[in-house]
């Protein structure tokens, strides 16, 4: 009697063994290396949101617990750190990488192994030819694409400004295909592109980029440029005194990188995306100061971070939802999830293709801003902003 009473207890006590055993999350960030500018608020927002979710209770009862990778900024150190989460670290799905070679390096990665990926970044939007970094099943998209973050915003800066935008890049996928998308849209307005450059990284000197542009009859300047990049462009572009003479929209630059460039550099310029930290959304209030008193008051935030923090809270639902943990349940599931608490306004990850949906704003840059309490002004806004239908087979 008592060996037939132990050979079925011994299965309900693992049971519950297991549903306390915490859900791991595998976290690639770029702690260090060209992008560590961004590290800090990557991790960070989803660092908060997995506090707030274990403080409510967890997921099914059962805390997250993270594990975290370092990026390093380099796309074949992602494929490592992706292949150690995922094989000796046992997680339940991934989260993070930052760039789009990030992204697209841990794309097979991910399909080999059959993990979920939670991806945050800004990027170009999903065509088939970056296949399985894009249009992947197992990869969900938590950050605008350009008809999303620049597209709503086109008609108002060219009634103001003019048609003729130059664009200028860094080398890389993302710069070249936002301007691919952001001169369809140029094209059905009117506007044209009266020239277009790519810059290799660490470009240290433009002055044949800043002769072209003052040639070249341009009304905008479309700035996709990133890093030290930004930095040395924009300080020459205004140390050429060609800031009253253009008005400069970025796709690149919210709260983190302008306070690295400072009032005098950005003053007057144009910035587009779905978060910053000053906007007046009331989710926004809540969360930064549940953020300052977790990082302290002078901790910056910006659009990944938020999109981390989302991401960590939309997965917690579609866990609870699902009622389990798999990559099978999550990926269903994660499809159609709605975040009324996301801090830039309520958001909704769509079903056909893994693309969230989500609001947009444009900012000016005020001049003599001292912090970013009083970097920006809101010019426009836009809720729930649906993006064009990703270029892949569909639905994913």
């Amino acid at each position: 009697m008592g060996v037939t009473a132990a050979a079925f207890a011994a299965p309900a006590i693992i049971r519950s063994a297991r549903a306390a055993e915490a859900i791991k999350v595998g976290i690639i960030s770029p702690l260090t290396g060209a992008w560590t500018v961004y590290g800090k608020a990557h991790i960070a927002g989803f660092e908060l949101a997995a506090e707030e979710i274990n403080a409510a209770g967890g997921v099914l009862g059962r805390p997250l617990e993270l594990v975290v990778g370092d990026s390093k900024t380099e796309p074949r150190i992602v494929v490592e750190q992706a292949n150690r989460l995922i094989r000796q670290e046992r997680v339940d799905f991934l989260a993070g990488t930052f760039s789009s070679a990030e992204r697209n390096a841990a794309g097979p990665v991910v399909k080999g192994a059959d993990k979920v990926l939670l991806y945050p970044t800004f990027y170009e939007g999903q065509e088939k030819e970056y296949y399985p970094g894009v249009c992947n099943p197992n990869i969900f998209m938590f950050g605008p694409e350009p008809t999303q973050q620049v597209w709503p915003h086109m008609e108002y800066m060219m009634n103001k400004f003019g048609k003729k935008f130059f664009m200028i890049g860094s080398d890389y996928a993302w710069p070249r295909v936002t301007n691919q998308v952001t001169k369809q849209k140029l094209a059905d307005l009117g506007g044209e592109v009266v020239g277009e450059v790519y810059i290799p990284f660490n470009t240290p000197q433009y002055e044949s980029v800043l002769r072209d542009i003052r040639s070249s009859g341009a009304d905008i300047i479309f700035h996709s440029l990133t890093g030290s990049d930004t930095v040395n462009f924009r300080q020459q572009f205004a140390a050429a005194g060609m800031k009253e003479d253009f008005a400069l929209w970025t796709v690149d630059d919210e709260e983190v990188v302008t306070s690295g460039l400072g009032p005098e550099v950005s003053a007057n310029d144009y910035v587009s995306f779905d978060y910053f930290m000053s906007i007046k959304h009331p989710n926004n209030a809540g969360f930064l100061k549940r953020f300052k008193a977790k990082y302290g008051e002078n901790a910056l935030m910006n659009t990944v971070g938020v999109s981390m923090y989302n991401a960590a809270h939309m997965a917690a639902r579609a866990i609870e939802k699902a009622g389990e943990v798999s990559t099978e349940s999550l990926r269903a599931n994660l499809k159609g999830i709605e975040f009324d608490g996301a801090p830039q306004g309520p958001v909704r990850m769509r079903e056909i293709d893994n693309q969230i949906v989500l609001p947009s704003y444009l900012m000016q840059v005020r001049p003599n801003w001292t912090d970013v309490n009083d970097m920006f002004t809101e010019v426009q806004s836009f809720e729930g902003v649906e993006p064009l239908d990703a270029r892949c087979d569909l639905p994913l």
